[in-house]
Formats: structure tokens, C-alpha cells, sequence
């Protein structure tokens, strides 16, 4: 709940800075009219150029936000399918080296799926170191384990499952770390407020029906900025990364 009242702080200011600009604008287009009433620009032909632009911008964000949202969600899949295909070659152990690398390997993923439901950077970074010395635990028991045994197959079977599972961490930490550039953000809210004040000046009335059209309008670009951070962000928010299938792997051990 938290997360989606610290979104809708950015999205608000967004809003009435586009009709502060909005307002700037008509008081703008009155007095070049005082000044200059018999000219005729054509700011019809710019603001359509502005708007096409902003549209341009907004979409290259949605369209950079939400490739990152998909990749973070694919990782959970891989990660959880890397977790159960650690459990499945284990079974090539024999039942007393299983039995004690199933019993940390439950624990890992259980600390894994916890570890993705953190909201707040500084938790999330802590689980993710713990759940990083939870599986240095589990290869110096797993490679402790092929050590006593004869060379064979199984050997290097096991090790790709538990790089690949080891690996995938790393991903996600990476994918999780990856925002959209600040200086985006910014530039795309700073074109909307211009956009914004281009419109005003090219209506010149601030009557109640150019008012409420227009704010609704900005109201529209301001839930739109908003969707782009709360895909921007992986456990803040109304649009979360699910969890589900790397839980239920977890369950599945337990």
C-alpha cells in the first residue's frame, strides 16, 4: 500500500505542474494577443509536432519499462525450473548424501522465495547476500559429497545443475538493480509540462470546458507516467513480479 501511495506522489505533482504550464500558457497567448492581435501563428502545426513527440516518448519508456518487467519475471520462472532440476539430479546420489542436500536445498529455495517478496532495497539486498552464502553452503556440501564418491557421470551433471541454479541468482540481482535511466524520467515529465503549456497557448481560453478537457487529458498522461514507474519497480506498487512459481517449487521441497 505503501508503494503505490510513494507512485501516485510523482504522478500528482506531474499533474498539476502540467496545469500550472497549461494555465502559464493561456495567460501567455492573451498577452502576445494584447501585444499583437492581428498576427496568426501556426501553433496548431507545433502543437500537433509536440504531441507526436510526447506520444514517441512515452511509448519508448512503456516499451523499455516493461521489457524490463517480463525480464524479471522470466528469471523467476528460470530460477524456480533451475531449483527443481537441482532436486530432480540429486536423485543419482545415494540415499544418504541425497537425504542431506535435499534438506539444504529445501531450505535454499525457501529462502530464495522469500528473498523475492522484498519491498525495500536494504531488505531485499540482505536476503539475497544470505541466500548467497545459503548456496555456497549447498555446493560445498554437494562438492563435498562427489569427492568421496568414484569419478562417473554424475559428477559433472550435478555441477551443471548447481552452477546454473547459482547462476540465476546473479541474474535476477542484476535485473532487479536495472531501472530506466532517472534522466528518462525526468525529460519525459518535463515534456509533458511543456507539452502541456504549448496546448494552453494554442487554445487561449481558460473557460470551464477547455479546463476540464484538458486536465482530464493530463490526467490520462499522468496515469500513463505512472503505469511506466510501477513497472519500473519490482516489489512496489500495484504491478508486481510474481512469485508463484518459484514458491511453489519451494513448497514442492519442503
Amino acid at each position: 500500500m505503501g508503494g503505490v501511495v510513494s507512485l501516485m506522489l510523482p504522478a500528482l505533482a506531474l499533474l498539476i505542474a502540467m496545469t500550472t504550464c497549461w494555465g502559464a500558457g493561456v495567460l501567455v497567448n492573451k498577452r502576445s494577443h494584447q501585444l499583437q492581435p492581428e498576427e496568426s501563428g501556426g501553433e496548431s502545426y507545433v502543437l500537433s509536432g509536440a504531441f507526436g513527440l510526447l506520444a514517441l516518448l512515452m511509448a519508448f519508456a512503456f516499451s523499455l519499462a516493461i521489457g524490463r518487467y517480463e525480464a524479471r519475471r522470466l528469471l523467476v520462472v528460470e530460477e524456480a525450473n533451475a531449483i527443481g532440476t537441482m532436486s530432480t539430479r540429486l536423485a543419482l546420489l545415494d540415499e544418504g548424501q541425497r537425504s542431506s542436500l535435499a534438506a539444504v536445498l529445501a531450505q535454499y529455495a525457501k529462502a530464495r522465495a522469500a528473498a523475492g517478496l522484498q519491498a525495500e532495497d536494504s531488505a531485499w539486498q540482505a536476503a539475497h547476500d544470505q541466500t548467497s552464502h545459503r548456496c555456497a553452503q549447498f555446493g560445498d556440501a554437494l562438492f563435498a559429497a562427489l569427492s568421496a564418491m568414484p569419478p562417473d557421470t554424475r559428477g559433472p551433471v550435478l555441477v551443471q545443475a548447481y552452477n546454473a541454479m547459482c547462476d540465476i541468482t546473479t541474474a535476477r540481482h542484476a535485473a532487479r538493480q536495472a531501472r530506466l535511466p532517472a534522466e528518462v524520467l525526468v525529460l519525459l515529465a518535463f515534456y509533458c509540462s511543456a507539452s502541456a503549456g504549448l496546448l494552453g497557448f494554442t487554445i487561449g481560453k481558460a473557460d470551464r470546458r477547455n479546463l476540464i478537457s484538458s486536465v482530464l487529458f493530463f490526467a490520462l498522461l499522468a496515469a500513463a507516467y505512472i503505469t511506466i514507474l510501477d513497472l519500473d519497480s519490482p516489489r512496489s506498487g500495484a504491478i508486481l513480479v510474481p512469485q508463484e512459481e518459484l514458491e511453489a517449487v519451494a513448497k514442492g521441497l519442503n
